[in-house]
């Protein structure tokens, strides 16, 4: 069994007032401290940028520690790679995250990361309701609360070749969706290079702008626009919970899912020597993607492709094992897992080798894409 490999075991996902109530939170808490409890298993408790995340996270907190679970606070709002990049640097056995990941602003729920096997957590009304610390706690926060994003960010710069990046003069915008990867590409490339990473819509905003922070979903027309009149060479969008990218040339233009899959994968083969399998979603009967033309990519990149309608179960198969043969998988919702640096998907880091593919081409996505097309006729 891969030991980085981290199950996501349980996730709910409900309607602010509806559903996602104090009182919801705290009986799916209470259930689930009494199965971390009995194992013994430390958690990292983290959250994103959703309305009141700080606040039910930091509640949760404090339910796990009086229930006997040895817990700790992340310090500020984190994606969700950033967490399992936290677990596979075993600050923790598992992770409790307060998020709805790429819902619409007016949802929140849950997620618990643990080890595998895993655990089956069952729904009990009966829940002890022993005294809960109040929502809006006024004790000061715990000192020294762990940075999940600083190490995140360091690990990231260990597998990018940030250096090249910055020595290319490119221009990129980036939409981080109001999300938990504010900050990041600007940290990350630092001062003094030639490439311009501009953020846009990086502002803490608990609603999103009231649009659903998914780029899958939202049009990204601000972004598409700023791309195309502005003659920069890239854009990306990344999802407010970090893990679905999308990918603009500077026509504007928004590639597949599967474009952006070959693209990576002939680019990991190709510079950084990884092999394995590349996991696609069927495409839609009209797509150009279809089974023979496929194989001709296949042919011409050495890469074995596999289409499955659940790339995430395939996914986790492969990952779990001793030795991943997942050199790169994409799902449905935009979620990209690169096999050999990552045990789950990360936008972030998607994006960054997508920057680093096309530094390395002199600029030129579509240079890129047209070549990959022409495979493809």
């Amino acid at each position: 069994m891969n030991p980085h490999y981290r199950s996501l075991d349980y996730t709910w996902e409900a309607v602010y007032a509806a559903d996602f109530t104090l009182d919801q939170v705290r009986r799916r808490g209470a259930m689930i401290a009494a199965g971390l409890a009995s194992r013994g298993w430390t958690c990292m408790v983290a959250y994103d940028t959703r309305f009141m995340g700080n606040l039910f996270a930091r509640a949760l907190h404090a339910d796990l520690l009086a229930r006997g679970v040895n817990a700790h606070l992340a310090a500020c709002p984190t994606p969700i790679p950033a967490v399992y990049a936290a677990l596979e640097r075993r600050m923790a056995d598992c992770a409790l995250v307060v998020t709805a990941r790429k819902r619409p602003y007016y949802y929140n729920g849950l997620v618990l990361i643990t080890p595998p096997p895993g655990i089956t957590l069952g729904m009990a009304d009966d829940q002890p309701q022993s005294a809960f610390t109040p929502l809006i706690d006024p004790a000061p926060l715990p000192p020294n609360l762990p940075d999940l994003r600083a190490g995140y960010l360091e690990t990231l710069r260990g597998v990018v070749d940030l250096d090249l990046i910055r020595r290319v003069s490119m221009t990129i915008f980036v939409d981080s969706m109001h999300g938990t990867t504010a900050g990041a590409w600007t940290s990350l490339l630092g001062e003094g290079g030639q490439t311009r990473a501009i953020e846009i819509n990086r502002e803490p905003d608990p609603h999103f702008a009231k649009v659903t922070p998914h780029p899958g979903e939202s049009g990204l027309l601000r972004l598409k626009k700023l791309v195309r009149e502005s003659d920069s060479h890239l854009g990306l969008a990344i999802s407010a919970d970090g893990t679905a990218l999308a990918v603009i040339d500077k026509s504007g233009e928004q590639l597949s899912l599967i474009d952006v899959a070959l693209l990576l994968s002939s680019y990991l083969v190709r510079q950084h020597r990884h092999k394995g399998l590349v996991l696609l979603p069927p495409s839609a009967s009209d797509s150009p993607f279809n089974a023979t033309r496929l194989a001709a990519w296949e042919d011409a990149n050495s890469i074995k492709l596999e289409l499955t309608m659940d790339t995430d179960a395939r996914m986790a198969k492969l990952l779990a094992q001793d030795r991943p043969g997942l050199l790169l998988g994409v799902n449905r919702d935009g979620e990209i897992s690169i096999g050999r640096f990552a045990a789950y998907p990360d936008a972030l880091l998607a994006g960054l080798l997508v920057a680093e593919m096309v530094a390395r081409s002199g600029g030129s996505l579509r240079t890129l894409l047209d070549a990959q097309r022409d495979q493809l006729k």
